[in-house]
């Protein structure tokens, strides 16, 4: 296997971790509401638990400049070993944390800072792997190895919603609530134990060897990232706004918002998401091969306006209840969102030299999903509860959207770039 191949699946498995654990969280909502947030109102426990679920967002800026710090001084490498150890660990004490019933309000106050544990950890991840793809492949190519990278955030999903299917099949309601639930969060940490082991195998970023060799390390990454390139950093950070919000509202709400509020069945939910995240894992390889001949910025504008029409079609549908017309909605949103994931991504690479890539990419990614992805759910879950009209929420995918759309079309082209040193790489 090729190495940049390795890489990319390495910087995959990370990245699919996220996903996982993040939307098994979101998923098991409703559980966690009665185990942890106990009250006579299931909208008001929901938003308790919600509210939990973004906190664990609050710890990503903090780990993005942390990590971002190591991976731009010491190497991406072994930075991303520490980020998917400490995720790991997250995910196992998750699993075995007693509830409400019998340690009292510590239950949610060891749940919350575990979130933020995850969060923090998870703040090195998507800038790490990403950086190290892209840094291995050849530019022609780039988008390509980026895009295997990005397949995760369908097969994180996938494994999540797959998982839950079979589990809420096999296992009876009162099963899942007591013990199915914890099993998802304790695979997740064997998950951890597989990429670390990977990540072990594979080489340093040759980029940033060359550039290390030539003593042009930064010493202070993210303050030379904002001195320099602050308005690539706005610029990229206008990139994540929309893709976050929409993509936590047709997961993580979804989920919670059809099984809670609709009634649908939790098997039924799941087997539609994880019918859309396998076309949208295929997608994204496909259109990110699309990327590397046609450009990033088309397929990123194709999105957007695509993600615009969508929006409240894919809500009308899915609150219909309608397994068929759900499943419909998943796969609508899984093709048109897939079409600029690989793209972004390469493109926010691009936009920064070597020496801050990992610290800027890291920032512009977790600060946008800490604001607007963390807060999504909860958001949603609030507009319907102060407005009484269960589309509400489309009104917020939209205002995302069309922000990442301004972003998008004030980005210039970065298809082909060259970065330092890669020109004398020997492949």
């Amino acid at each position: 296997m090729k190495e940049e191949t390795k890489v990319s699946i390495a910087a995959m498995i990370g990245i699919a971790f996220e996903f996982y654990d993040f939307l098994i969280f979101g998923f098991v909502a409703g559980i966690l509401a009665n185990l942890f947030f106990p009250s006579g109102n299931k909208i008001v426990s929901l938003l308790d638990t919600f509210a939990v679920f973004a906190t664990g967002f609050a710890g990503r800026p903090l780990g993005a400049i942390v990590f971002g710090h190591l991976g731009d001084k010491i190497g991406r490498k072994y930075t991303l070993i520490i980020t998917m150890t400490l995720m790991g660990l997250s995910s196992l004490f998750t699993g075995l944390l007693p509830g409400y019933a019998i340690l009292g309000v510590l239950a949610p106050t060891l749940l919350t800072i575990l979130r933020l544990l995850q969060g923090f950890s998870l703040g090195g991840e998507f800038g790490g792997g990403i950086t190290l793809s892209a840094e291995f492949a050849e530019p022609g190519k780039r988008a390509f190895y980026t895009g295997i990278a990005q397949m995760a955030q369908g097969i994180g999903p996938l494994m999540a919603t797959g998982l839950i299917f079979v589990f809420s099949s096999i296992m009876l309601p009162s099963a899942f609530a007591s013990i199915g639930w914890r099993i998802l969060f304790i695979i997740g940490a064997f998950i951890a134990v597989i990429g670390v082991m990977i990540r072990l195998k594979i080489s340093e970023s040759p980029v940033f060897k060359k550039v290390k060799e030539k003593n042009e390390i930064s010493h202070f990454p993210l303050v030379d990232a904002f001195r320099i390139y602050w308005k690539r950093i706005l610029l990229g950070l206008g990139f994540i706004i929309g893709g976050t919000t929409m993509t936590y509202a047709t997961s993580v709400f979804a989920s919670s918002y059809l099984e809670n509020v609709i009634g649908v069945p939790a098997r039924l939910v799941s087997l539609a998401l994880t019918i859309g995240y396998i076309v949208e894992a295929i997608s994204i390889l496909l259109f990110a091969m699309l990327a590397d001949k046609v450009g990033r910025k088309p397929l990123m504008v194709a999105t957007a306006v695509g993600l615009l029409i969508l929006v409240y079609p894919y809500f009308l549908l899915i609150s219909t209840g309608q397994f068929s017309l759900i499943l419909l909605a998943q796969i609508m949103y899984s093709v048109i969102g897939s079409m600029s994931t690989g793209a972004y991504a390469t493109a926010l690479t691009e936009l920064f030299p070597t020496k801050v890539r990992y610290t800027a990419l890291s920032f512009d990614y977790h600060v946008g999903v800490a604001v607007f992805g963390g807060t999504t759910p909860f958001i949603a879950s609030y507009l319907i509860y102060a407005t009484g009209y269960k589309l509400a929420p489309v009104y917020w995918g939209i205002a995302g959207m069309i922000l990442t759309l301004i972003a998008y079309l004030l980005y210039k082209e970065t298809k082909g770039t060259v970065f330092e040193g890669q020109e004398v790489l020997k492949r």
